[in-house]
Protein backbone atom coordinates (compact mmCIF):
# COMPACT_ATOMS: atom_id res chain seq x y z
CA UNK A 1 0.00 0.00 0.00
CA UNK A 2 1.18 3.47 -0.31
CA UNK A 3 1.54 5.59 2.42
CA UNK A 4 2.59 8.49 1.27
CA UNK A 5 4.08 10.54 4.11
CA UNK A 6 6.38 7.36 4.39
CA UNK A 7 7.32 7.32 0.60
CA UNK A 8 7.91 11.25 0.14
CA UNK A 9 10.49 11.20 3.29
CA UNK A 10 12.14 8.21 1.49
CA UNK A 11 12.57 10.33 -1.63
CA UNK A 12 13.37 13.51 -0.23
CA UNK A 13 16.43 11.98 0.88
CA UNK A 14 17.18 11.23 -3.01
CA UNK A 15 16.50 14.33 -4.25
CA UNK A 16 12.97 13.14 -4.75
CA UNK A 17 13.95 10.31 -6.18
CA UNK A 18 12.50 6.24 -5.60
CA UNK A 19 13.71 3.07 -7.54
CA UNK A 20 11.06 0.66 -8.20
CA UNK A 21 12.38 -1.97 -6.05
CA UNK A 22 12.28 0.80 -3.30
CA UNK A 23 9.05 1.23 -3.60
CA UNK A 24 8.03 -2.30 -4.16
CA UNK A 25 10.12 -2.27 -0.71
CA UNK A 26 7.65 -0.22 0.91
CA UNK A 27 4.89 -2.52 0.14
CA UNK A 28 3.77 -0.35 -2.79
CA UNK A 29 2.82 -2.60 -5.77
CA UNK A 30 2.82 -2.12 -9.40
CA UNK A 31 -0.65 -1.23 -9.71
CA UNK A 32 -0.66 1.84 -7.79
CA UNK A 33 2.72 3.18 -9.27
CA UNK A 34 1.02 3.18 -12.76
CA UNK A 35 -2.21 4.70 -11.68
CA UNK A 36 -0.15 8.04 -9.93
CA UNK A 37 2.22 8.08 -12.89
CA UNK A 38 -1.17 8.06 -15.36
CA UNK A 39 -2.26 10.78 -13.00
CA UNK A 40 0.61 13.16 -13.21
CA UNK A 41 1.48 12.18 -9.28
CA UNK A 42 4.67 10.65 -10.07
CA UNK A 43 7.03 11.04 -12.98
CA UNK A 44 8.81 8.56 -14.99
CA UNK A 45 12.30 9.52 -14.83
CA UNK A 46 13.95 6.77 -16.81
CA UNK A 47 12.09 3.18 -16.28
CA UNK A 48 11.96 2.06 -12.90
CA UNK A 49 13.33 4.93 -11.63
CA UNK A 50 10.54 7.79 -10.30
CA UNK A 51 10.52 11.26 -9.50
CA UNK A 52 7.97 12.87 -6.57
CA UNK A 53 8.00 16.39 -6.36
CA UNK A 54 8.68 16.45 -2.53
CA UNK A 55 12.00 18.37 -3.25
CA UNK A 56 13.30 20.70 -5.80
CA UNK A 57 14.52 19.14 -9.34
CA UNK A 58 18.14 19.47 -9.73
CA UNK A 59 21.01 18.12 -11.41
CA UNK A 60 22.37 16.17 -8.83
CA UNK A 61 18.60 14.52 -9.26
CA UNK A 62 19.01 13.93 -12.99
CA UNK A 63 22.71 12.36 -12.14
CA UNK A 64 21.06 10.15 -8.99
CA UNK A 65 18.03 9.15 -11.42
CA UNK A 66 20.67 7.96 -14.11
CA UNK A 67 22.82 5.71 -11.50
CA UNK A 68 20.07 4.07 -10.35
CA UNK A 69 18.62 3.71 -13.91
CA UNK A 70 22.20 1.78 -14.88
CA UNK A 71 22.00 -0.87 -12.08
CA UNK A 72 23.14 -1.33 -8.30
CA UNK A 73 26.92 -0.65 -9.01
CA UNK A 74 26.87 2.26 -11.57
CA UNK A 75 28.45 5.24 -9.82
CA UNK A 76 28.83 9.14 -10.96
CA UNK A 77 32.30 9.30 -12.48
CA UNK A 78 35.19 11.15 -14.69
CA UNK A 79 34.02 15.02 -15.04
CA UNK A 80 30.59 14.27 -13.28
CA UNK A 81 32.20 13.02 -10.69
CA UNK A 82 35.00 16.12 -10.47
CA UNK A 83 31.72 18.32 -10.53
CA UNK A 84 29.73 17.04 -7.98
CA UNK A 85 33.15 17.11 -5.51
CA UNK A 86 33.73 20.69 -6.77
CA UNK A 87 37.21 20.54 -8.77
CA UNK A 88 38.75 23.58 -9.97
CA UNK A 89 38.85 23.86 -13.80
CA UNK A 90 36.38 20.77 -14.13
CA UNK A 91 33.24 22.25 -15.50
CA UNK A 92 29.79 20.90 -17.19
CA UNK A 93 26.65 19.16 -16.47
CA UNK A 94 27.35 16.38 -18.93
CA UNK A 95 26.50 13.05 -17.18
CA UNK A 96 29.31 10.52 -16.53
CA UNK A 97 28.38 7.02 -15.16
CA UNK A 98 30.98 4.02 -14.71
CA UNK A 99 29.25 0.50 -14.46
CA UNK A 100 30.77 -3.25 -14.75
CA UNK A 101 31.15 -4.64 -18.10
CA UNK A 102 27.90 -6.41 -17.88
CA UNK A 103 24.31 -6.38 -20.24
CA UNK A 104 22.96 -3.70 -17.93
CA UNK A 105 20.40 -0.82 -18.95
CA UNK A 106 22.29 1.96 -20.96
CA UNK A 107 20.24 5.43 -19.39
CA UNK A 108 19.88 7.60 -22.54
CA UNK A 109 21.13 11.21 -22.28
CA UNK A 110 24.77 9.88 -20.48
CA UNK A 111 28.11 9.21 -21.17
CA UNK A 112 29.05 4.94 -19.75
CA UNK A 113 31.75 4.03 -19.32
CA UNK A 114 32.17 -0.02 -19.38
CA UNK A 115 34.85 -1.85 -16.92
CA UNK A 116 36.24 -4.88 -16.25
CA UNK A 117 38.71 -3.77 -13.44
CA UNK A 118 37.58 -2.51 -9.92
CA UNK A 119 35.79 0.37 -9.62
CA UNK A 120 35.83 2.21 -6.28
CA UNK A 121 32.85 3.88 -4.75
CA UNK A 122 31.76 6.08 -2.15
CA UNK A 123 28.86 8.00 -1.68
CA UNK A 124 28.66 12.13 -2.07
CA UNK A 125 25.43 13.33 -0.89
CA UNK A 126 23.14 10.29 -1.43
CA UNK A 127 24.77 9.39 -5.01
CA UNK A 128 27.61 7.07 -5.77
CA UNK A 129 30.44 8.07 -7.11
CA UNK A 130 33.73 7.79 -7.60
CA UNK A 131 36.35 8.82 -4.86
CA UNK A 132 37.85 11.88 -6.09
CA UNK A 133 41.29 10.76 -6.41
CA UNK A 134 39.84 7.88 -8.73
CA UNK A 135 37.84 10.46 -10.62
CA UNK A 136 41.25 12.56 -11.62
CA UNK A 137 42.86 9.01 -12.76
CA UNK A 138 39.45 8.70 -14.97
CA UNK A 139 39.76 12.06 -16.70
CA UNK A 140 44.16 12.27 -16.78
CA UNK A 141 43.67 10.64 -20.48
CA UNK A 142 42.10 13.36 -21.99
CA UNK A 143 42.24 16.66 -19.84
CA UNK A 144 45.42 18.58 -20.69
CA UNK A 145 47.91 19.15 -18.17
CA UNK A 146 46.84 22.68 -17.00
CA UNK A 147 43.18 21.62 -16.48
CA UNK A 148 44.50 18.21 -14.31
CA UNK A 149 46.79 20.12 -12.20
CA UNK A 150 44.43 22.73 -11.56
CA UNK A 151 41.71 20.29 -10.50
CA UNK A 152 44.36 17.82 -8.11
CA UNK A 153 45.71 20.88 -6.65
CA UNK A 154 42.28 22.19 -5.74
CA UNK A 155 41.09 18.72 -4.46
CA UNK A 156 44.12 18.14 -2.20
CA UNK A 157 44.49 21.97 -0.76
CA UNK A 158 40.44 21.64 0.22
CA UNK A 159 41.04 18.65 1.58
CA UNK A 160 39.26 16.36 -0.46
CA UNK A 161 41.94 14.23 -0.70
CA UNK A 162 45.76 13.75 0.34
CA UNK A 163 48.51 13.31 -2.56
CA UNK A 164 48.76 10.16 -0.57
CA UNK A 165 45.66 8.99 -1.27
CA UNK A 166 46.03 10.16 -5.17
CA UNK A 167 49.35 8.42 -5.64
CA UNK A 168 47.45 5.21 -4.12
CA UNK A 169 45.08 5.07 -6.49
CA UNK A 170 47.25 6.11 -9.74
CA UNK A 171 49.41 2.85 -8.01
CA UNK A 172 46.08 0.71 -7.40
CA UNK A 173 44.15 1.56 -10.41
CA UNK A 174 46.62 2.64 -12.95
CA UNK A 175 49.68 1.09 -14.52
CA UNK A 176 49.52 -0.39 -18.08
CA UNK A 177 46.97 -0.18 -19.87
CA UNK A 178 45.27 2.64 -18.21
CA UNK A 179 44.99 5.92 -20.37
CA UNK A 180 46.61 8.87 -18.36
CA UNK A 181 48.70 6.87 -15.85
CA UNK A 182 52.27 8.79 -16.42
CA UNK A 183 50.28 11.86 -17.21
CA UNK A 184 48.69 11.93 -13.37
CA UNK A 185 51.91 10.79 -12.01
CA UNK A 186 53.40 13.92 -13.53
CA UNK A 187 50.55 16.09 -12.22
CA UNK A 188 51.54 14.56 -8.60
CA UNK A 189 54.63 15.60 -8.72
CA UNK A 190 53.84 19.66 -9.99
CA UNK A 191 51.15 18.95 -6.67
CA UNK A 192 53.90 18.13 -4.52
CA UNK A 193 56.29 21.02 -5.52
CA UNK A 194 53.50 23.51 -5.19
CA UNK A 195 52.67 22.07 -1.48
CA UNK A 196 56.74 22.68 -0.65
CA UNK A 197 56.40 26.75 -1.69
CA UNK A 198 54.42 29.61 -0.72
CA UNK A 199 50.95 30.71 -1.58
CA UNK A 200 52.46 33.34 -3.95
CA UNK A 201 54.73 31.37 -5.47
CA UNK A 202 51.45 28.91 -6.55
CA UNK A 203 49.86 31.12 -7.51
CA UNK A 204 53.25 32.07 -10.08
CA UNK A 205 53.24 28.67 -10.79
CA UNK A 206 49.76 29.30 -12.47
CA UNK A 207 51.57 31.74 -14.15
CA UNK A 208 54.82 30.32 -15.65
CA UNK A 209 52.00 26.67 -16.43
CA UNK A 210 50.47 29.08 -18.71
CA UNK A 211 53.21 31.03 -20.69
CA UNK A 212 55.60 30.33 -23.67
CA UNK A 213 58.76 29.96 -21.79
CA UNK A 214 60.50 26.65 -20.62
CA UNK A 215 59.86 24.65 -17.69
CA UNK A 216 61.43 26.07 -14.83
CA UNK A 217 63.19 24.20 -12.05
CA UNK A 218 61.72 24.84 -8.53
CA UNK A 219 64.27 25.61 -5.45
CA UNK A 220 67.31 24.40 -7.58
CA UNK A 221 70.01 23.66 -5.19
CA UNK A 222 72.91 26.42 -6.49
CA UNK A 223 76.36 26.58 -4.60
CA UNK A 224 77.66 30.17 -3.28
CA UNK A 225 81.21 31.37 -3.42
CA UNK A 226 80.94 31.38 0.64
CA UNK A 227 80.41 27.32 1.12
CA UNK A 228 76.79 28.16 1.27
CA UNK A 229 73.72 27.26 -1.16
CA UNK A 230 70.61 29.13 -2.46
CA UNK A 231 67.88 27.96 -3.13
CA UNK A 232 65.79 30.01 -5.52
CA UNK A 233 62.07 29.93 -5.94
CA UNK A 234 62.28 29.14 -9.97
CA UNK A 235 65.48 28.89 -12.18
CA UNK A 236 66.35 28.58 -15.72
CA UNK A 237 69.72 27.36 -15.25
CA UNK A 238 70.46 26.79 -19.21
CA UNK A 239 69.95 30.48 -19.65
CA UNK A 240 71.41 31.75 -15.53
CA UNK A 241 67.86 33.57 -14.88
CA UNK A 242 66.36 33.46 -11.80
CA UNK A 243 62.45 34.51 -10.42
CA UNK A 244 61.77 34.80 -7.27
CA UNK A 245 58.55 35.72 -5.72
CA UNK A 246 58.09 37.57 -2.40
CA UNK A 247 55.49 36.79 0.10
CA UNK A 248 54.18 38.91 2.54
CA UNK A 249 56.79 37.31 4.38
CA UNK A 250 59.94 38.04 3.08
CA UNK A 251 62.39 40.44 4.58
CA UNK A 252 60.28 39.89 7.80
CA UNK A 253 63.68 41.10 9.81
CA UNK A 254 66.87 43.54 9.24
CA UNK A 255 69.26 40.11 9.69
CA UNK A 256 66.67 38.44 6.87
CA UNK A 257 67.15 40.81 4.81
CA UNK A 258 71.01 41.43 5.04
CA UNK A 259 71.25 37.59 4.37
CA UNK A 260 68.38 37.55 1.40
CA UNK A 261 70.62 40.71 -0.37
CA UNK A 262 73.79 39.24 0.47
CA UNK A 263 72.20 36.01 -0.97
CA UNK A 264 71.83 37.68 -3.95
CA UNK A 265 74.91 39.33 -4.40
CA UNK A 266 76.64 36.44 -4.74
CA UNK A 267 74.18 34.96 -7.46
CA UNK A 268 74.76 38.08 -9.33
CA UNK A 269 78.72 37.52 -8.86
CA UNK A 270 78.25 34.09 -10.62
CA UNK A 271 76.27 35.77 -13.41
CA UNK A 272 72.69 35.10 -12.61
CA UNK A 273 69.95 37.12 -13.23
CA UNK A 274 67.49 37.75 -10.75
CA UNK A 275 63.89 39.08 -11.38
CA UNK A 276 61.44 39.58 -8.42
CA UNK A 277 57.62 39.80 -8.29
CA UNK A 278 55.69 40.77 -5.30
CA UNK A 279 52.93 38.52 -3.97
CA UNK A 280 50.69 41.67 -4.56
CA UNK A 281 52.12 41.50 -8.38
CA UNK A 282 51.19 38.04 -9.16
CA UNK A 283 47.76 38.06 -7.66
CA UNK A 284 46.35 41.73 -9.05
CA UNK A 285 48.41 41.54 -12.17
CA UNK A 286 48.80 38.36 -13.42
CA UNK A 287 48.78 39.78 -17.09
CA UNK A 288 51.56 42.01 -16.54
CA UNK A 289 53.45 39.79 -14.50
CA UNK A 290 53.17 36.74 -17.25
CA UNK A 291 54.13 39.38 -20.26
CA UNK A 292 57.57 40.30 -18.11
CA UNK A 293 58.42 36.89 -17.58
CA UNK A 294 58.29 35.66 -21.22
CA UNK A 295 60.51 38.82 -21.96
CA UNK A 296 62.90 38.24 -19.11
CA UNK A 297 63.27 34.29 -19.66
CA UNK A 298 63.09 34.58 -23.68
CA UNK A 299 65.78 37.16 -24.13
CA UNK A 300 68.86 36.45 -25.79
CA UNK A 301 71.43 34.39 -23.39
CA UNK A 302 75.74 34.81 -24.54
CA UNK A 303 77.34 32.62 -21.75
CA UNK A 304 80.03 34.42 -20.22
CA UNK A 305 79.74 37.63 -22.07
CA UNK A 306 79.56 39.85 -18.88
CA UNK A 307 77.89 43.72 -19.44
CA UNK A 308 81.99 44.63 -18.96
CA UNK A 309 82.50 42.90 -22.11
CA UNK A 310 80.13 44.45 -23.84
CA UNK A 311 82.07 48.04 -22.92
CA UNK A 312 85.42 47.11 -24.38
CA UNK A 313 85.85 48.20 -28.12
CA UNK A 314 86.60 45.70 -30.59
CA UNK A 315 90.30 45.25 -31.33
CA UNK A 316 89.55 45.68 -34.80
CA UNK A 317 87.76 48.93 -34.28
Amino acid sequence: MWEERVVRRAAARQHGLAHRGQLLALGVTDEEIAWRIAGGRLEQVHPGVYYLDCVPATWKTEVLAAVMAAGPDALASHKCAAVLWGLDAIYGRMIEITVPYLDTPEPLGVILHRTRRPNPSTEFDAIPISPPEKALLDMAAKLPDRTLWKAARSAVHRGITTLDRIDMAVAVYGGRGVGGTRRMRRVIGLVADDESGSVAEIDFSEIVFDAPVPAPIAQLRIPLLDGSNAYPDFAWPDRKRIVEVDGFEAHGTPEQLQHDLRRQNQLLDLGWEIRRFTATEVRQEPRRVRDELVVFVNKPFCEGLSVLDTDKPSQNG
